[in-house]
């Protein structure tokens, strides 16, 4: 058996457009968490209201009446049985109503694609439910370029970002209406431009500077919270600057364009702002000191360590909204299992596309320090607005648990912690035979392994959209 003489990132592309295509069709409407809030949020934007005026949001009677109709609608079942007439209703713009969305504050650049979708679709009179199929096919081409270019750039570790891009939540997310479709893709593309960076033979210039501004500061359009990433600027080799001056003043021209966004539009959101609600909320709610959040923050990692890792890989549907399934626990470790050993292997792809290991690709220990740093601060982060969502379901802070935290939110920074774990005395006591035969087979059996987890997944959306539209219509 040869192997297969085939770029990672058209491994990516191939395995993202396919499934994800699939996933768009088999997903019922609104099953991914949130995704109706979002497709509000959308329609906000199409009417131009990039900085939101009120907590509601005036869309067309007609998309309000399918938003409410979770698991009526079910594209495969509906065109079997010669169910045509709710995809071919039309907006009507005339019949208004107003919705809230707990989307409000977020940020408006996820949220361009599908706003762009509905404005064709007001031209047209699309049906709401086509406009959700097309919302999601825009929202998943766009993070599979994204995504592309990052693994196509990025020197080391092109096999994590493959296998973390393409893990069923990821790309159930992707293939869908949310805003982290593009965080996701963002976040991704964000780690490979700086390890791009670290291990670039020439200094950082002034144009690159620029470009990790630009990036960073559409990661701070997706999602604030993640414009942390911007502190992997201190994985950049010091060597790499003209001098201690110049690194501290790129340092700073690249996070203030964000820092000034995060200042105005906190301040221009301020009366519905979840991220200033969550901190009034908790400061009064809550009379811990940072080292009681820490112990918390341990007890409740311990506590739903499996639902936090199942809610990583894949857990499918969302809570109240029709039926809800995950991975088999067993696949999730099985997975989570390659993707490490992967990590470890650690494989270079140069040239020709033949799989070697250079020494000189490593990240230092103090690189790797950073990057736990900045995981441990993210999820610091996470963990802390979830304490919110432990005050809005009437749980005691003297419970020990932070409630309402899932797995799905660690996937931006996941790359962070697989890239940590190359290790150089692992793979020299493989032998240079032996070696070499993992590198020749690694690839296709990689391709097979994301084929058959991707499959599996296909067949739980598609049991789950038949399952709710059953339950709903019979």
């Amino acid at each position: 058996m040869s192997k297969i003489n085939i770029k990672v990132e058209t491994i990516f592309l191939i395995f993202c457009l396919i499934f994800g295509f699939m996933f768009i069709i088999i997903n019922f409407p609104f099953a991914v968490c949130d995704e109706n809030q979002h497709f509000i949020k959308a329609f906000d934007i199409s009417y131009g209201h990039f900085i939101p005026e009120n907590n509601h949001v005036t869309v067309p009677k007609s998309i309000g009446d399918v938003i409410k109709s979770n698991g009526a609608h079910y594209i495969i079942i509906d065109l079997k049985r010669g169910i045509y007439t709710p995809y071919m209703l039309h907006l009507n713009v005339n019949e208004t109503e107003n919705l809230t969305t707990s989307a409000i504050s977020y940020m408006p650049l996820p949220y361009l694609g599908t706003a762009f979708v509905i404005k064709i679709g007001e031209m047209f009179n699309i049906s709401p439910l086509i406009l959700i199929y097309i919302g999601r096919l825009i929202n998943l081409l766009i993070y599979a370029i994204i995504v592309y270019f990052g693994i196509k750039i990025v020197p080391i570790g092109k096999y994590i970002f493959l296998l973390i891009a393409l893990m069923p939540m990821s790309l159930y997310e992707a293939a869908s209406l949310s805003a982290d479709s593009l965080n996701l893709a963002l976040s991704f593309f964000t780690i490979c431009l700086f390890l791009k960076f670290v291990f670039k033979e020439n200094k950082i210039y002034r144009n690159d500077i620029i470009v990790i501004s630009i990036c960073i500061l559409c990661l701070s359009l997706s999602k604030q919270i993640y414009a942390l990433l911007g502190l992997l600027f201190f994985i950049i080799p010091k060597s790499k600057f003209k001098n201690v001056k110049f690194r501290l003043i790129y340092f700073i021209c690249t996070i203030l364009p964000s820092f000034i966004l995060f200042i105005f539009w906190n301040y221009s959101i301020k009366n519905f702002n979840l991220m200033y609600e969550s901190i009034s909320q908790v400061s009064s709610s809550f009379n811990i000191n940072i080292l009681d959040f820490l112990i918390i923050m341990i007890k409740s990692t311990f506590s739903y360590f499996n639902y936090y890792l199942t809610s990583f890989v894949g857990t499918f549907g969302w809570l109240g909204i029709g039926k809800q399934c995950s991975f088999p626990l067993a696949l999730v470790y099985i997975y989570l299992f390659f993707l490490i050993i992967v990590s470890i292997l650690d494989v270079r792809w140069v040239g020709n596309c033949s799989p070697i290991h250079i020494n000189k690709f490593k990240l230092t220990l103090k690189q790797k320090i950073i990057n736990l740093l900045i995981l441990f601060l993210e999820s610091m982060i996470i963990f802390f607005m979830g304490l919110r969502w432990t005050i809005d379901w009437g749980v005691s802070p003297f419970s020990e648990h932070i409630w309402g935290v899932q797995g799905r939110y660690f996937i931006p920074v996941a790359p962070l912690l697989f890239l940590i774990l190359q290790n150089k005395k692992i793979t020299n006591y493989i032998s240079r035979y032996d070696r070499k035969i993992v590198y020749k087979y690694l690839n296709i059996f990689i391709i097979i392994f994301i084929g058959i987890i991707l499959a599996i997944s296909t067949y739980f959306i598609y049991n789950m959209g038949l399952s709710t539209y059953i339950e709903y219509n019979y």
